[in-house]
């Protein structure tokens, strides 16, 4: 549902950006949105589009750094850093400008505090530079030996293969993967949760994300950018792990725990019409296999939450109809003509349903 509603917004922007491809404001909003879908070498570019506009410049260099580094790209990511850093320090008068303004109005995380670009800058380098001296001493540690590890050495970080570099996966390289390379992603990023470096586990998991997607493994895509949906979880993000988790269904349709999760996330949130909709759909889906008792215990939650929601209540009474439960079904009707009077249906499910109990045998 929401991912939907992203690619029309996404549909919108570009063709704004062909209408003013020089505005730099347009570039940075559809910069923005591709970020919060993942679509990160997208929103780079984006950004760097941006870049023309001297005070977007440093907000634009520091959401692609955060890019890059989702990638797993912790130099380029750097370099972008330190070029944002030196505008500011270039641009510093003692006075809030107009990249302080900007800055301070940026979309953040309810608790998160509205430091400096300086400080933020920083903080970011710093992240970068760890990740990098990780790298660096995993490497230094590879064993020789290629052959696949055992279930008692992938415990080791000194029993890890080495990874291909994140420039392997570009556009133009083959969707095929080395044969352990995406065992190598899974193990890494697993072990990175187990040691707490979420962002490490992050990175390996989009660079995971982007082989399946390129092999057009849409469901194994999908299981993995729910592991990042249940990171974010964990450290309390439940907006950023609600955007991944609408990205994964749509990549795993008729996952109904991949929905209930949704719709979880969605109550959190006190998103209650999100949380219909995806309950709708989990509905449908049991309907269409069948499996009335689920769709009723799933219709009966939603109308919880929605009272007069129209659809819910068609649908239970036509589950009813269906399992010739015919007092329940004449009721559901009786209930959806008062709340939508308006509406024609109601009634002529009733007189369909008349005819039903009439012919049905004594």
């Amino acid at each position: 549902v929401g991912q939907r509603n992203y690619k029309l917004v996404i549909h919108e922007y570009s063709q704004a950006v062909e209408v003013y491809p020089d505005n730099a404001y347009v570039h940075f909003s559809l910069g923005t949105i591709h970020q919060q879908l993942g679509n990160f070498d997208k929103a780079v570019n984006a950004y760097n589009l941006a870049l023309c506009e001297s005070s977007l410049e440093v907000i634009a260099r520091y959401n692609a750094a955060r890019c890059l580094l989702y990638q797993g790209l912790s130099d380029d990511a750097i370099q972008q850093l330190s070029q944002a850093l030196r505008k500011v320090r270039q641009t510093s008068t003692g006075t809030e400008s107009l990249v302080d303004r900007i800055w301070a109005a940026r979309p953040r995380k309810e608790s998160g505090e509205n430091e400096t670009p300086e400080k933020e800058i920083l903080k970011l380098i710093e992240k970068a530079e760890e990740r990098i001296k990780r790298q660096s001493q995993k490497q230094t540690l590879l064993p020789l030996k290629q052959t696949a590890p055992t279930q008692s050495t992938t415990e080791s970080l000194q029993e890890i293969p080495a990874i291909p570099s994140v420039g392997a996966l570009s556009e133009d390289a083959p969707p095929s993967a080395q044969p352990d390379e995406l065992r190598i992603h899974d193990d890494l990023a697993g072990m990175y949760v187990q040691r707490g470096f979420l962002d490490d586990a992050l990175a390996e998991l989009h660079v995971l994300t982007i082989i399946y997607l390129r092999r057009k493994q849409l469901r194994e895509a999908g299981a993995t950018i729910r592991r990042i949906s249940r990171i974010y979880a964990r450290v309390g993000d439940v907006e950023e792990a609600l955007i991944n988790l609408r990205h994964a269904a749509d990549l795993m349709p008729g996952d109904v725990d991949l929905l209930r999760e949704i719709v979880d996330y969605c109550l959190q949130l006190g998103m209650r019409k999100d949380a219909t909709q995806y309950l709708m759909v989990i509905a449908r889906h049991y309907f269409d296999h069948r499996q009335f008792n689920e769709a009723v215990a799933v219709l009966q939650l939603l109308i919880t939450y929605d009272a007069k929601n129209y659809e819910a209540y068609d649908l239970l009474g036509q589950i009813y109809q269906l399992e010739g439960k015919f007092e329940q079904a004449s009721g559901v009707y009786r209930r959806l003509a008062r709340l939508h009077n308006e509406s024609s249906i109601a009634w002529e499910r009733q007189a369909t349903l008349q005819e039903l109990r009439t012919k049905k045998p004594e």
